[in-house]
């Protein structure tokens, strides 16, 4: 009996791997195909902003890079089909939660942030622009990126819970974003105040009330953007963390300073390694306040076979 469990086992462990690595190696076609969308849409809706009389924002020293614009197309595509492999729920659930929480994080909190933070910026033209991309480009992530088959729900602390249990998780989570974000630009300030400093460069740093009433704003349109998708996580707590983070990370700026040459590429450096920390930090926050950690143990709650069973995801 303990050799044919133990073989058992074994085949189970097999087959996981190879569906996994199965998951790694369609993610190869997958990103750049999403990424090609947002990118043609990206065209489009230069040309459809152009014709309307809109402005685009224009940097001193931005020079217009296709492969770049097209790599931090991918760095964003993957992002969202990490994010879309743990949603559950229909076609059109999972896509109205990605698309919000891609168009409140990569457009309407960025420029809130460009606001803040650039001397030249044309809100309602990157508004419009960033739309259709971000409605099609998340649409064909759904579309390609298939709901987790394994049952597995993740108890959030809505669940079934007074609002009396939950309410300060909420605050605290709100006020959370504020905290990291100070946490992470005071240390990397000192990189890059000189950069800051040169009036040519097309930034800015407000007074200390403005840029904490951007943040306040920024932080809770980041948990409202959020709590779809933890509600509706369909995969493992660890998995969750790591994929929002990811997110995160992407849409706050990495993904867009890919493509910002305008900036030194010193600032950009220092600003994705603060933002890649912020973004882990702050999605962990997110989790360990509104999703705890369940009671019962996965294993006993999951079958073996078809925990991460995202098929050809």
């Amino acid at each position: 009996m303990k050799t044919l469990n133990h073989s058992r086992r074994k085949e189970l462990k097999t087959m996981k791997t190879e569906q996994q690595r199965s998951q790694l190696l369609s993610f190869f076609w997958k990103a750049p195909a999403i990424a090609a969308v947002f990118f043609a849409c990206k065209m489009v809706s230069s040309a459809l902003v152009t014709n309307m009389g809109l402005r685009f924002p224009e940097m001193p020293g931005q020079i217009y890079v296709p492969i770049l614009d097209f790599l931090s197309a991918v760095v964003l595509a993957a992002c969202l089909a990490f994010l879309a492999r743990g949603i559950g729920g229909s076609l059109s659930k999972r896509w109205l939660i990605l698309f919000a929480f891609t168009y409140v994080s990569y457009v309407v909190n960025n420029q809130i942030e460009g606001v803040v933070f650039t001397t030249n910026t044309e809100v309602p033209a990157m508004l419009l622009f960033f739309l259709f991309p971000c409605v099609l480009a998340t649409g064909a992530t759904i579309l390609l990126i298939r709901s987790p088959e394994s049952e597995i729900v993740l108890s959030s602390v809505f669940a079934d819970r007074p609002i009396r249990y939950w309410w300060w998780r909420v605050m605290l989570a709100w006020l959370a974003f504020p905290v990291i974000y100070y946490f992470f630009g005071g240390l990397i300030y000192p990189l890059v105040a000189d950069v800051y400093a040169q009036q040519d460069s097309g930034l800015q740093v407000p007074s200390q009330f403005v840029i904490l009433g951007a943040v306040g704003i920024r932080s809770l349109f980041f948990l409202l953007a959020s709590l779809p998708i933890l509600v509706n996580w369909r995969r493992s707590r660890r998995s969750l963390v790591l994929s929002l983070a990811a997110a995160l990370a992407a849409m706050v700026g990495v993904a867009g300073l890919i493509e910002s040459t305008w900036m030194p590429t010193q600032l950009r450096i220092v600003h994705s390694v603060e933002i890649i920390a912020d973004s882990l930090v702050h999605a962990w926050v997110l989790v360990i306040l509104l999703v705890p950690k369940p009671k019962v143990e996965e294993a006993e709650r999951i079958p073996k076979l078809g925990v991460e069973t995202g098929a050809s995801n």
